[in-house]
């Protein structure tokens, strides 16, 4: 029997650009086809051609609607991809908007790029695709049902399994060629909802994602995590500052909704002013209401207000004493930008962060501590107190995710480790070396392909990309570059004389000029 063939081509090492190609029995079956977030490095992948033929796909299998496994789908479309895109009824109600909110930016950030002086006569920036390709992508788009099996030609078929993520969100099982695969998508905590216990385990190989893979977290009630939230506002808004709150428009914002409005309606918290500076955050909020009911009515709720137009959201930064919540969850984009250039330098206001931020992000470095970070090209000073906010992740933890594999054994062939950072998934595969019964964890590079047979260990059939150690660190040179300059620029001021400051200059430009 002939093996099947699965290429990494993103999430591997790194926690984005979701993306998993399926060979076998004549067919071509792509797992998500999502954007890379984080390190300019990364971020550039999305705009080098793609590792595979669109052309040639047979079928898109899409876990969710998150820009990290959704955001480069119509790209696909726009190189001529001729397949059907199977989704939840949920997921495909969801991506429209959130798919033309990232063309809107795509093409906001070329036109940015384009205008720098440095970049005259150099090739211009062109968005990845723009809403005609988001409607032959949503032309071509399926509704499935969760637990119903699905079939393609030759014999293949797949599922969806509710993997409690998200609205809509699913894992994937594939039948292919004599083997059941698994592809985990992004898992939430908590058990998950099985279709029937009888159907459960038993397969070949598993896809699993570590996002959280190294941490356990303490078990938080929703009433513990209002209070927090609750205390960190009236505290800021007491000393006469803002709260800033990035979130992802989808899920996180809802979640966080939902506590203010049942802190005001239980009168813990006074009725301050909290806007939603997002317009895809409402779209969002509307649509996740027709799939959720959460018991609150928060958008008729007169102190939780929408902002539309960008002129409302700039009237925001001349007011005090109230709460923003804006995107992006990991301070990349948005409008959350231009609230941070206002109140970072202010010590009354607190900066508040709900979800997992990406190494390399701005998120990331405003939680680690830096004292000055350049946003869109002003160097901003930090003042404001950084806290994070516990209690909001749609992610299991390392506890869950061990539950979550077990649920699923034997697995007689090899299990596979996706979807996190480098040392999150080492550690993540020490812990799984531990547990019986398991069988090693393979961790693919990015852009490896493994051959997968039926009950037996996946043997790696070609390397991955030569570049994707330095792709996948951390912190890549641009960021490197960022934090060197700004170490510069402090220790340039720090000196007491302009004498002092160039015989500093002077030992740069020698130390440049030895540079060969």
């Amino acid at each position: 029997m002939s093996g099947v063939n699965i290429t990494f081509h993103g999430a591997a090492g790194t926690v984005t650009g979701s993306c998993f190609e399926v060979e076998a029995a004549g067919k071509t079956i792509l797992v998500d086809c999502g954007m890379f977030q984080g390190t300019r490095s990364l971020e550039a992948l999305n705009h080098e051609e793609l590792p595979f033929d669109p052309k040639k796909i047979d079928a898109v299998l899409l876990t969710h609607a998150h820009l990290d496994h959704s955001g480069r789908l119509p790209y696909l479309y726009a190189l001529g991809c001729k397949a059907k895109t199977y989704c939840t009824a949920a997921s495909a109600d969801i991506l429209k908007p959130l798919l033309q909110d990232a063309a809107k930016l795509q093409a906001a950030d070329a036109e940015r790029r384009n205008r720098r002086p440095d970049r005259a006569g150099l090739p211009p920036f062109t968005p990845l695709y723009d809403d005609g390709d988001i409607a032959t992508l949503h032309k071509n788009i399926r509704t499935v049902s969760y637990c119903e099996e699905n079939h393609l030609d030759d014999g293949v078929s797949f599922r969806f399994w509710n993997a409690r993520h998200i609205v809509g969100s699913a894992s994937i099982e594939i039948n292919i060629a004599g083997q059941r695969l698994l592809s985990s998508g992004d898992i939430g905590p908590g058990r998950a909802i099985n279709c029937t216990a009888s159907e459960i385990g038993g397969y070949d190989h598993v896809i699993c994602e570590s996002t959280y893979g190294d941490r356990d977290r303490k078990p938080l009630l929703v009433s513990e995590r209002r209070e927090t939230l609750a205390r960190h506002v009236e505290e800021a808004i007491a000393a006469g500052g803002n709260v800033m709150i990035p979130a992802f428009a989808l899920e996180r914002t809802q979640a966080i909704l939902e506590d203010f409005d049942a802190l005001f309606e239980s009168k813990r918290l006074a009725p301050v002013n909290v806007f939603l500076d997002s317009p895809l955050a409402q779209k969002l909020t509307m649509a996740v209401t027709r799939y959720r009911d959460s018991g609150t009515d928060m958008l008729k709720r007169s102190n939780i207000r929408f902002t539309e137009s960008t002129a409302e959201s700039k009237k925001l930064n001349r007011m005090t004493g109230i709460v923003i919540i804006a995107g992006s969850g990991m301070c990349e984009g948005g409008r959350i930008r231009h609230h941070l250039i206002r109140n970072l330098p202010n010590r009354h206001s607190r900066l508040l962060l709900s979800g997992y931020q990406v190494a390399g992000t701005l998120g990331s470095v405003l939680r680690d501590g830096a004292e000055r970070v350049r946003i869109s090209g002003h160097d901003v000073i930090v003042k404001a107190q950084v806290a994070s906010l516990d209690g909001y992740s749609n992610h299991a933890d390392r506890g869950g995710l061990v539950e979550w594999i077990k649920d699923r054994t034997p697995i007689s062939g090899s299990l596979f480790l996706v979807h996190g950072d480098a040392s999150t998934i080492d550690n993540f595969a020490k812990t799984l070396g531990r547990v019986p019964d398991f069988p090693a964890a393979v961790v693919p590079a990015l852009g490896e392909t493994w051959t997968l047979y039926p009950a037996k260990p996946a043997t790696r059939l070609s390397a991955g990309r030569s570049d994707a150690a330095s792709l996948t660190a951390p912190r890549d040179w641009i960021s490197k570059l960022a934090a060197l300059r700004a170490e510069v620029d402090k220790k340039i001021l720090e000196q007491q004389t302009n004498e002092d400051r160039e015989k500093m200059l002077a030992a740069l430009r020698r130390a440049l000029d030895s540079v060969h």
